[in-house]
Formats: structure tokens, C-alpha cells, sequence
């Protein structure tokens, strides 16, 4: 025990530094957010160094520190990063695939590979990594003074897992492993991470057991969220037949919605329209009465598509949507 995490936080990284072995044999490379206290933050990362393919433990993460290393052997970045700027989450979720170059002094470079990164007390909302994993890092016991694996023990792990390395790296590449009771978005890093679990089919399920609950909570979260509400008060509009809605009567409808559960908060058109803009719904101006959503046949499928998105907010209004031949084949989807 050198972090004291839950057993399930424990496991999720041990699937992950496994799957760092074999980035030249996969079309993705999963990264690893870390949230909580700093301290257990560092334990992480320290304890990762010890198990990861060609580790490199960085202070912050920079594209020029990145420039200066050697990428010749793939190596996986560890990086100690509580102020995660919105640009370098970007650059992350990008290098998690390979294909998008960087600017560097002797031409573009693909970045491509495994990272790690600790974001801080929490990861900020416009800090979420794509093609990531995510792990709380809070003890669950009282974490006494905890010695250090010897130089002669991780030598030792090293080498058993570079040996499942060269026995399995074939088989990796070649696995067709999958998880299709994972949401779409989550399925390829799963996959990813299933992919380097060689004849051991109840491992790759135990993987999938361990994501099942962190993409219900995602759902749970989502359909909370002022977006899902957003979402529900335009589809309870576009039910109503208009060939137009303006931003002003979905901020009705949606202060409507939060007044019948409870809320206090009252909402104005402004910010809405900004989060229309935000989900991938473009208002244009309507006349002198303000922007809003021209009702075509291409809008009125995309405000189905991103209800369905999120957990089918105003899809299940069946004396609404009764005769809406666009929610029915969203049913069937979900």
C-alpha cells in the first residue's frame, strides 16, 4: 500500500499504468486526471513513476519542457499540474490520438502518448481531459509514514511487466476487445484499457464494473445540469409545433421547470443564449423581438440528438411528444 487509496481508485490505475506498456500498440492513449489534496496528489504520481513505461515525473507541464525531452521511446508524462489552463487540458485530450502535430523548433511533432496529470482539489470544468480516466486521490486510511519501494523491488516490476510487454504486444494490437454497455464517449478509452488485459476476460470485466458507476454519475450529474434543463424546456417548445422559439421563451420555460422542482434561481435569456451556443445550437436574430432557433427539419434533429445526450430530458413527456416521430426513434436508440 504506497497510496492508501480505495481498492477501486487502486485498480483503475493499475489497468492504467499497465496500458502506458503499450501506446505503440493502441490507436489511443488513455490519460489519467488526479484530483484532491496535494499531498495524496504527489503519493499518486510518485507511486505511478514506479510502474508506468519510461516515466518522467515533471513540476507543471509545458510545451517547451516537452520540446527539450527525448520521445523516441514513448515515454509517460507525470506531471504535478493543481493550475491546469483550459489551452494544455486541450493539448492533453489531443495528444491522447495520434495525428495532431505541434509547433517545434526542428518542425511539428506529434505528442502522442500517455500522461498523468494532477489538477488539484478538483478539476476545473473547462479542464476535463477527453479519452481520460479520472481518480479521486483520498486516503482511506490513516496514511502512516510509508517507505519507499526499494530501487532493487521497482527494477523487479519493471522487468516482469516489460516481459508481458514483449510476450503480449502482438496481441494487444490484434485485440478486439470492447465495451458496449459504456457510453459512446467512453467506450474507445475503455477499450483501450481492456486491450492490454491479455486471457484474462474476468479482469477486462472487472474493468468494465469499475467504469459502469463513474458513467452513471456522469449521466446523473449531466441530467442535472443546467444544460439537461435548457435542453428539456427547448424540446417541451419544439413540441408545441413552432417553426420559431426565441431565447426569451426558453428562459420561461426553463425557470418554469426549476420553479416545479424546487429551484429559486431565475434565469434570463442572455446566458442561455450563450449555453444554446455552448450544447451546439446557434441562435440567429428573429426580427425585432430578440435571437432565437429557426425550427427546421436540421434543428429540430439536433435539439433530439443532445436531449438524448442528456439521459432524454423532455423526450419521456409522452402527451407531448406523442406524435413526434423524432422522439420515438430516440427511444429507440436510448
Amino acid at each position: 500500500m504506497q497510496t492508501f487509496l480505495s481498492e477501486e481508485a487502486s485498480a483503475l490505475l493499475t489497468y492504467w499504468s499497465i496500458s502506458t506498456w503499450f501506446s505503440d500498440g493502441l490507436s489511443l492513449a488513455p490519460g489519467l486526471s488526479i484530483t484532491g489534496s496535494a499531498q495524496e496528489g504527489d503519493a499518486v504520481l510518485r507511486t505511478l513513476r514506479n510502474f508506468c513505461h519510461y516515466p518522467f515525473l515533471m513540476a507543471g507541464i509545458s510545451i517547451a519542457g516537452l520540446k527539450k525531452m527525448s520521445w523516441s521511446y514513448r515515454p509517460t508524462i507525470l506531471s504535478f499540474e493543481p493550475n491546469l489552463s483550459k489551452q494544455m487540458a486541450s493539448f492533453l485530450s489531443c495528444s491522447a490520438r495520434r495525428g495532431y502535430l505541434v509547433d517545434a523548433s526542428d518542425g511539428f511533432r506529434d505528442y502522442y502518448g500517455p500522461k498523468a496529470i494532477y489538477a488539484g482539489k478538483d478539476l476545473p470544468v473547462d479542464g476535463k481531459l477527453l479519452a481520460s480516466i479520472h481518480v479521486t486521490a483520498t486516503a482511506t486510511t490513516a496514511a502512516a509514514q510509508v517507505q519507499p519501494l526499494t530501487e532493487s523491488t521497482v527494477v523487479s516490476f519493471q522487468n516482469q511487466l516489460l516481459r508481458y510487454r514483449l510476450k503480449n504486444l502482438v496481441k494487444v494490437e490484434n485485440s478486439s476487445f470492447n465495451a458496449p454497455v459504456l457510453p459512446l464517449d467512453m467506450r474507445p478509452t475503455a477499450n483501450a484499457l481492456g486491450s492490454c488485459i491479455i486471457d484474462s476476460p474476468q479482469l477486462q470485466s472487472k474493468l468494465i464494473s469499475l467504469l459502469t458507476p463513474v458513467a452513471d454519475q456522469r449521466d446523473a450529474d449531466r441530467s442535472a445540469s443546467l444544460e439537461c434543463v435548457t435542453l428539456e424546456a427547448t424540446i417541451n417548445l419544439c413540441h408545441e409545433g413552432k417553426t420559431q422559439i426565441f431565447v426569451g421563451e426558453i428562459a420561461t420555460e426553463v425557470n418554469r421547470i426549476a420553479k416545479a422542482r424546487g429551484e429559486r434561481l431565475n434565469y434570463s435569456a442572455e446566458p442561455l443564449g450563450h449555453l444554446l451556443k455552448r450544447v451546439g445550437l446557434f441562435t440567429r436574430r428573429l426580427g425585432k423581438a430578440g435571437k432565437g432557433l429557426v425550427m427546421d427539419l436540421a434543428t429540430i434533429t439536433r435539439v433530439h440528438e443532445l436531449a438524448a445526450v442528456y439521459g432524454g430530458a423532455g423526450l419521456d413527456e409522452v402527451e407531448n411528444n406523442l406524435h413526434c416521430p423524432l422522439c420515438t426513434e430516440n427511444k429507440r436508440v436510448m
